[in-house]
């Protein structure tokens, strides 16, 4: 008895939870129960096969630890499957990359004072859609790469458009005694020194479903992509043109990763999850929230939480959702640096709020502030 639907959609989930899944044992149980014939068996290991040679020839010289989350074709039996869509998970993905983050785990973040407080009383940190990030090519500069008459490649910019919604970013710079100092960053997003840093620690290293990374700057940094493209276009012409057929999406994380050259004074680190829906639709995870950004429009955010205000630490349901917590990683404030355009005056008063919150919250870190000669010392 053969096949009795037109179509086969087939799913194949690699490294779920950590644990990666024998490709031939889960689908054995597929083949058994849905009486296909053994040329189909044989046809349906050789396109998943085909998945996981893309894996080893085009994405492992580049990103070494890089794996599929999930992976679906579509197909008519008997016939091999002419691509594939397919999605690559989080975990470990850019490490033995050029965008590891090999550090210590220990950031600075600049805000305005407004900011500050928002974040200590909230109990959260913000992390953005990329729709709402201040460069607004994000995502597209990378995308010059494949700017060609190749359809392989082709990105539809209303696609990118509607992925912004789907990515959510926090981004950091690396705790040092140049980076406390830098009067680029001071300016733009230290209210002009008269907001704060705010040093903190993530004490949970490679939280799952999260991304942390290097960004990368200018065209010459291009070359992890590049390189994808030529091994992928090498891959399609070798192999009847397999090849994922939601490749804007498909490389989206690297994407986020690359930035213009003249941000490059940032040396930024980043923090990406992934999210996904459908446009028009809502996200469901209860950490995503939409709120007005300071150009008056509504945009998606998601919180991650300070460590001990998680709601989760407090609800009877604290049982069930550690599985959340430790997807998450744990933000450890560990110091708040006063910007040097801060009158002395207004230094105390703000000196005296902060400690107040400190003892609501039950919060650690220290209070320094910052002089026009750049020396860092702390307020008593």
């Amino acid at each position: 008895m053969g096949v009795e639907w037109k179509f086969a959609l087939l799913c194949l989930f690699i490294n779920s939870n950590s644990k990666t899944i024998n490709l031939f044992n889960y689908f054995s149980v597929f083949i058994k129960t849905s009486n296909i014939h053994m040329q189909d068996n044989e046809r349906i290991f050789s396109d998943f096969e085909n998945v996981d040679k893309f894996k080893r020839e085009v994405l492992n010289p580049i990103l070494p630890k890089a794996k599929f989350s999930s992976c679906f074709m579509q197909s008519t039996p008997g016939v091999p499957a002419d691509d594939f869509s397919g999605q690559l998970s989080p975990i470990h993905l850019l490490k033995g990359s050029v965008y590891e983050y090999k550090g210590d785990n220990s950031f600075i973040h600049y805000s305005s004072l407004f900011g500050l407080k928002a974040i200590l009383e909230s109990g959260f940190l913000r992390m953005s859609e990329f729709g709402n990030i201040m460069d607004k090519k994000e995502l597209n500069f990378a995308s010059i790469i494949f700017e060609d008459n190749n359809s392989l490649f082709r990105i539809d910019e209303d696609t990118i458009t509607v992925l912004k919604e789907n990515i959510f970013c926090l981004s950091l710079c690396e705790s040092n005694e140049e980076t406390k100092r830098n009067d680029f960053m001071w300016e733009v997003y230290g209210d002009k020194g008269k907001g704060a840093i705010i040093e903190l620690k993530l004490t949970k290293k490679d939280p799952e479903f999260f991304i942390q990374g290097k960004v990368l700057y200018g065209n010459e940094k291009l070359n992890s992509i590049r390189e994808i493209k030529n091994l992928t276009e090498k891959f399609a012409a070798e192999n009847n043109n397999f090849i994922p057929n939601n490749f804007a999406e498909f490389l989206i994380e690297l994407q986020a990763f690359h930035k213009s050259k003249r941000y490059s004074i940032e040396n930024e680190v980043r923090f990406l999850m992934k999210e996904n829906k459908q446009q028009y639709d809502e996200h469901k995870l209860e950490t995503i929230y939409r709120d007005i950004n300071s150009n008056q429009e509504v945009k998606y955010f998601n919180k991650l939480f300070l460590k001990g205000r998680h709601p989760y630490l407090n609800s009877d349901q604290t049982k069930n959702n550690r599985k959340v917590l430790d997807e998450f990683p744990q933000v450890e404030i560990k110091r708040v640096i006063l910007g040097f355009n801060i009158s002395i005056e207004n230094k105390v008063d703000i000196y005296t709020l902060l400690n107040k919150i400190k003892v609501q919250h039950n919060y650690d870190f220290e209070i320094s502030q910052i002089n026009d000669d750049k020396e860092i010392f702390p307020m008593r």
